[in-house]
């Protein structure tokens, strides 16, 4: 058997966990690259599981970073994320990762991209899928990256060192990239509400937002929803599922981010978003805690390649 070693960091972001690579690593070819890239997480796989491969079997566990020091002024690197399909052999470049990109200045500095500064290091972020800078403070001791710490984030179990990110004008400049779409305004329709005609539900209103990622948001009355879900809650129910990306691909077509609904569910699971939102009432957080509503000015859920 031969084997290929290429060298690559397997990291956690935030919620998420993806196998991070540098740019000169991987095959100029896209297709080859893609290849090798779905095969070092384990896609496709029919089982869902990830059995062989590095991929956590979740959307927020199945993720790939490419890295290289950036060609644009004011930049120290370039960043590009991968969104791998568990099922299918496909990696949707579309769209960023807000929790990954918290990991990218700590491998930037890690992997001698970066010169480190005691204390913080601010770390200059080319946001390649979306065209957006972002500016990521990491804490540095000693010259090194410092890991450990006492901040604690919803989702995470264990504390760690907090990294801080700043995005930058966040409506992207033209793109010119991999995700083959080109800059949105900020309100891509022209206006801030619009119906969308989506099979099996008639007619939705929604916004569509183009800060950070492609997003669209809806009532979560509109469909029977409190935003007070909870993701097993979510996934169990296949009709809603459904229903969620109907809408989610009826925007695409709307934002002119695909061609066809049929096209944005095959090709581009990633964006846009599709979130429920409503109005501010107490919940309980997956981890138990209770959340009142006096701290909160609006529920939200959003859903991640399908889930």
């Amino acid at each position: 058997m031969n084997l290929r070693r290429i060298p690559a960091v397997y990291m956690r972001g935030g919620t998420s966990k993806g196998v991070f690579f540098h740019f000169r690593d991987l095959p100029r070819s896209m297709r080859e690259r893609d290849a090798l890239l779905l095969r070092v997480i384990g896609s496709p796989d029919p089982y869902g599981k990830h059995t062989d491969g590095m991929g956590g079997a979740t959307s927020s566990t199945s993720k790939v970073v490419l890295v290289a020091p950036s060609t644009r002024d004011g930049c120290d690197v370039d960043f590009l994320f991968g969104a791998v399909s568990i099922g299918e052999p496909l990696i949707d470049w579309s769209g960023n990762c807000g929790n990954l990109s918290a990991a990218v200045g700590p491998f930037a500095i890690a992997e001698g991209l970066v010169a480190p500064v005691d204390g913080l290091t601010r770390v200059r972020i080319w946001q390649q899928n979306i065209g957006q800078r972002i500016d990521a403070f990491v804490p540095v001791r000693h010259g090194e990256v410092l890991e450990d710490g006492a901040f604690m984030e919803d989702g995470v179990p264990f504390p760690g060192a907090e990294i801080r990110l700043e995005f930058l004008e966040p409506q992207p400049e033209a793109r010119g990239n991999e995700s083959g779409a080109e800059a949105l305004p900020l309100l891509p329709t022209g206006s801030p509400q619009d119906e969308l005609a989506v099979p099996g539900l008639g007619r939705i209103r929604a916004t569509m937002i183009t800060a950070g990622n492609p997003t669209v948001f809806v009532r979560a009355d509109a469909l029977g929803l409190t935003g007070r879900e909870m993701p097993d809650e979510v996934n169990r129910q296949r009709k809603l599922l459904a229903q969620l990306e109907a809408i989610r691909a009826a925007a695409a077509v709307r934002m002119g981010l695909a061609d066809s609904a049929e096209f944005a569910t095959a090709f581009r699971p990633a964006t846009p978003k599709v979130a429920w939102v409503a109005r501010p009432v107490g919940y309980r957080t997956s981890a138990g805690a209770d959340v009142g509503a006096d701290r909160i000015d609006l529920l939200a859920r959003i859903m991640s390649m399908g889930k």
